[in-house]
């Protein structure tokens, strides 16, 4: 008989949705809801059902052995899903996401959580865009030719631990940089990859704290999101991003009024949100790239972190230059506050 309970217990806890964060004593304390109720609406709630700050949960991750360091967190990730702007999130769980791959013949396999995230003394490096003063551009060693082609890699909607690190492993084998606009309550549930991202030199920019659609807020709303996105980064990573990447792309008069940072869209958008296809999104970056591309992913799928491992070491082979987004503005005529920037060429 206590072999069965035991059984029912943990037949019970592995029923537990991945979108949810469980408070020590193992009861649910915080929750990824209204996923269904259009894109920037969802929030963590407690148990109760109030609206709530997610929490820490460096001390709460579920280990795996995938890889030195690393650690799975079972917060909820964000899937794009407004068919009218192309890049609006909602909400998906990690095992929805990993099913969602399947359509394309992938596995999500423990691998895709590979790679060692660095310790938490390890935060003395700082973004590329963190440096105001010379452009944005961090002394990492590597060398920058300016006479070479050279394009942005860009990561949305992260941080995700899973994926992050498989995207930073493969970019440090090869010399390249990339620029992650994360959402800023995300932050803390993935402290490790945060660090580990202004450690290894690569850019931390702004995608405001909620990724709420900001051509649907007022001016002292726009301002919040923005402010309290770039705190959460600087709180946890030790850096401030330079730069806004604004939900979906979506903007209007009093966005442009209200963000007075430079803002970042796109030149290549890559639709991963939407195929979660490897093959697709390779095709579509190796196939159309061009010098001073910035180009559009997502952290948030194994398909996509799939994509970049083979995307990196072709852009290599080729002789693109990868590099973050401030680092290509450098030579590229700068970074203006409130300009909109889609491309530098």
């Amino acid at each position: 008989m206590k072999k069965l309970w035991t059984v029912c217990i943990v037949a019970a806890l592995c029923a537990v949705p991945q979108t949810t964060v469980m408070a020590a004593s193992g009861r649910i304390a915080y929750e990824w809801t209204n996923t269904d109720q259009g894109p920037g609406v969802a929030t963590w709630v407690d148990e109760n059902g109030n609206e709530a700050e997610p929490p820490a949960q460096e001390n709460t991750e579920e280990k795996t052995a995938a890889g030195p360091g690393e650690a799975i967190d079972n917060g909820g990730a964000q899937e794009h899903t407004n068919e009218e702007s192309g890049q609006s999130g909602q909400t998906q769980n990690a095992a929805e996401e990993s099913a969602a791959t399947g359509e394309d013949g992938e596995q999500a396999e423990d691998s895709q959580a590979q790679g060692s995230q660095s310790t938490d003394e390890n935060t003395s490096g700082n973004t590329a865009g963190n440096d105001q003063e010379d452009g944005g551009t961090q002394e990492t060693g590597r060398r920058i030719d300016p006479s070479k082609p050279m394009v942005a890699l860009t990561f949305d909607d992260g941080p995700y631990a899973p994926v992050g690190n498989q995207i930073m492993d493969c970019l440090a084998q090869y010399g390249g940089k990339a620029t992650f606009y994360v959402v800023g309550n995300r932050c803390r549930t993935y402290s490790a990859e945060m660090k580990r991202m202004a450690a290894e030199g690569h850019e931390i920019g702004n995608h405001t704290y909620e990724h709420k659609l900001l051509n649907k807020l007022n001016s002292a709303q726009i301002r919040e999101q923005i402010d309290r996105g770039a705190a959460a980064i600087q709180e946890v990573s030790g850096v401030r991003p330079a730069t806004v990447r604004l939900p979906g792309g979506n903007k209007n008069a009093m966005v442009l009024a209200a963000v007075q940072e430079p803002i970042v869209l796109w030149s290549m958008d890559t639709l991963d949100w939407k195929t979660r296809n490897t093959a697709q999104t390779v095709n579509k970056v190796l196939g159309t790239i061009k010098d001073g591309d910035i180009v559009l992913m997502h952290e948030l799928y194994t398909a996509t972190g799939n994509a970049a491992l083979q995307i990196i070491p072709e852009l290599h082979r080729r002789g693109i230059q990868m590099v973050t987004v401030s680092e290509m503005a450098q030579y590229r005529g700068g970074l203006q506050n409130g300009r909109v920037y889609s491309s530098m060429r």
